[in-house]
């Protein structure tokens, strides 16, 4: 390499008596130019010119070297430095936790339940699956803990990769030992065998304590489906589109049946009678109405009721409604459809009902508001109501929101906005 760089700098001189010469040249006439000499001169500079497309040849090859060891040098960097990061993480705290504090922060990284009880499909990239892959201690821990692997939606995607996902979803139900599970079944695909599909999960309908089913219902698979409905189901979200007599015989059986999520359906009065016999157990309600009555009737047949959802649309003339308090009812949650007339129909609920221990009350939708019904209903109440949350088509002014909290001091009120 350093005689490439010695040569670089042994220039040759490169004058000759003709350097200056321009052309067309008037100064030396055709006899007076000696083509021999400028003849040997030019093969001279031809030589010289070989030469030096030798030497940038020769110095290329010295400069991939060059490159070749700095790309050696930088990986060997890089090796060293996650050598210092491995032996370093052995001393870390973090791979010296205990167990149970490790165990702590593996429930915290599970993804939330989304709303209804919709969980997230099993995902390499999401806990539990993930933590399983980042080293031999935490797979350990992860797969000892009965409590990661209780939650499991089971989507079949394609019809001809069903074995393959029930082969996950029954290693995942392995894991769970006996822990209660919440169950998801989703599907918007009716050509799928569910009888076949839904057969593994019979060793272990005795553990769902919660089950989501948004599958659609044929009638031939319909009982096949509604009779992995446990004994000891607890919280049951189901997405229906009507209802027929096994329907309500299998919801109805449930005995320790406390939360009931029903979708797609619009509840009346003779639809909620067909239930009777499950309202008084229950402690968590979602339901679709659009008759104002339906919603005083279903309060009155669920006396313990703590929690509401109320998903309504009414259009019906309801005359003015006898007024009900419902003393256990602490959450109510109202999603309102859009229509003109919404104002004058939740101004009836509020004018019928009372709420005395009332703690959350959230309204969304896009009802035009009805500001002096809602704090008469609050005067009447006389909840201890803590959290008022309204959505983002809710309209009220800063006033309006300062009138609830001087009603009661301790309220808080939060505005959702809208997501970008």
């Amino acid at each position: 390499m350093s005689d490439a760089l010695l040569n670089i700098n042994q220039m040759p001189d490169l004058e000759t008596p003709y350097s200056k010469a321009s052309l067309p040249n008037t100064t030396y006439s055709n006899a007076q130019l000696e083509y021999r000499t400028i003849g040997a001169i030019i093969t001279e500079r031809e030589q010289q010119l070989d030469a030096t497309l030798h030497e940038i040849s020769d110095l290329e090859t010295v400069m991939d070297s060059i490159q070749n060891l700095r790309q050696q040098l930088i990986g060997k960097k890089e090796n060293i430095i996650k050598s210092i990061n491995l032996h370093k993480g052995f001393i870390s705290a973090l791979w010296r936790l205990p167990t149970e504090v490790l165990s702590q922060i593996f429930h915290h990284c599970l993804p939330e339940i989304q709303e209804f009880n919709r969980l997230n499909k099993p995902s390499v990239s999401e806990a539990p699956m993930l933590l399983t892959a980042v080293c031999r201690r935490w797979r350990e821990v992860a797969v000892a803990m009965l409590s990661l692997w209780c939650r499991l939606a089971v989507s079949i995607d394609r019809e001809g990769q069903w074995k393959r996902q029930i082969f996950c979803y029954q290693s995942w139900l392995k894991r769970s030992r006996g822990c209660p599970l919440s169950i998801e079944l989703m599907s918007y695909n009716c050509a799928y065998d569910w009888t076949k599909i839904l057969h593994f999960l019979h060793p272990h309908v005795n553990q769902i304590v919660s089950l989501c089913i948004h599958v659609p219902f044929e009638e031939d698979q319909a009982e096949y489906i509604l009779n992995i409905l446990s004994p000891t189901l607890q919280e049951l979200t189901i997405f229906a589109m009507e209802t027929t007599d096994i329907f309500v015989q299998s919801i109805s059986r449930l005995s320790v049946l406390r939360s009931l999520h029903i979708l797609g359906l619009s509840f009346n009065i003779e639809l909620l009678s067909r239930f009777n016999s499950v309202w008084a157990r229950l402690t968590n309600v979602t339901i679709n109405t659009d008759e104002s009555d339906t919603v005083l009737h279903l309060l009155r047949l669920a006396p313990n009721i703590s929690s509401v959802h109320m998903i309504v649309f009414i259009t019906d003339e309801t005359m003015d409604l006898e007024l009900f308090a419902h003393t256990t009812l602490q959450s109510l949650r109202i999603t309102c459809e859009t229509d003109y007339r919404s104002t004058r129909r939740l101004s009836k609920l509020f004018d019928a009902l009372s709420f005395p221990s009332l703690r959350i009350f959230k309204v969304s939708g896009e009802p035009p508001w009805p500001h002096e019904k809602f704090k008469a209903f609050l005067t009447r109440s006389k909840c201890p109501l803590e959290t008022l949350i309204l959505g983002t088509d809710v309209k009220t002014t800063h006033e309006q929101r300062a009138e609830y909290v001087a009603l009661i001091p301790s309220l808080e009120v939060f505005v959702l906005q809208r997501e970008i």
